[in-house]
């Protein structure tokens, strides 16, 4: 099965949206600097189960970017809500991974009622990293950097060390995540942290070094209606690492959800 995509303008910002399956709709935002591909296993199991996944490019992935395309995390927030209205969906499931989280407990603070629940994979904000590990990150973004020592900051930060990072080789996109960051910047985290009032499900990784799992922790300790599972031998970047409990956590997820 392939992905359906559609080229979106919202103001100034053009998405690329990728449509997997129909059903109940599943709404997917990536990683800082990161594309939809990172969901291609995840949005596959969700059509086969049933659902309609439609993973999301930022502008700068697959399409142009302009010099700041959002004030703020409420403005990145503002166009998913903005995408979902163009196509009309009703009360989706929303998925974000690292990055990605942000956004939708933002969209989910800006409209709590108007979707069925919230996913979170590698949840972060409260808790920060090392020193050492934000080192690593930013060496993730830095094109200029040879091959092998790319890849070895890409392990550190992101991978278990129990986990081949190779998969993650490409797919970085630094423009686009200096302006993702500038957005976070210009945000209180505190205004989106608890991310409305819709049920929540977080999946973790243990061996996270970017957001530590105690952000999991504190998270479900503040906020109603919300669980998590902890995955052994899983860092940051937890979809390649381990792709088949994602999914199935997830889809079970979602399942109860409707059957709730």
């Amino acid at each position: 099965m392939k992905a359906r995509q559609e080229t979106l303008v919202i103001g100034e910002n053009v998405y690329q949206l990728h449509r997997w399956g129909d059903g109940v709709p599943v709404i997917l935002y990536p990683s800082l600097g990161r594309g939809a591909v990172d969901f291609d296993a995840l949005c596959l199991a969700l059509s086969r189960a049933g659902f309609c996944a439609i993973a999301i490019d930022p502008p700068g992935v697959s399409t142009s970017m302009v010099e700041t395309p959002w004030r703020d995390l409420f403005d990145v927030a503002s166009d998913l809500w903005a995408i979902v209205d163009h196509l009309a969906l009703v009360n989706p499931f929303l998925i974000g991974h690292a990055y990605g989280n942000r956004v939708v407990r933002a969209a989910s603070t800006l409209r709590p009622s108007a979707l069925r629940a919230l996913i979170l994979l590698a949840c972060g904000g409260e808790v920060p990293s090392s020193d050492e590990v934000h080192i690593d990150f930013l060496r993730c973004f830095d094109s200029a950097l040879p091959r092998e020592e790319h890849l070895a900051s890409v392990r550190r930060a992101f991978f278990s060390p129990s986990n081949e990072a190779s998969s993650w080789r490409e797919g970085w996109h630094p423009l686009l995540a200096r302006a993702q960051g500038q957005a976070v910047i210009a945000t209180n985290f505190e205004d989106f942290a608890l991310g409305g009032t819709a049920p929540c499900f977080i999946v973790q990784g243990l061996d996270d070094v970017i957001a530590p799992p105690q952000n999991a922790w504190n998270l479900v300790a503040r906020r109603p209606n919300t669980r998590v599972v902890g995955l052994e031998r899983c860092g940051h970047a937890i979809l390649p690492e381990q792709p088949r409990v994602v999914a199935e956590s997830v889809v079970r997820f979602i399942a109860e959800n409707l059957e709730a």
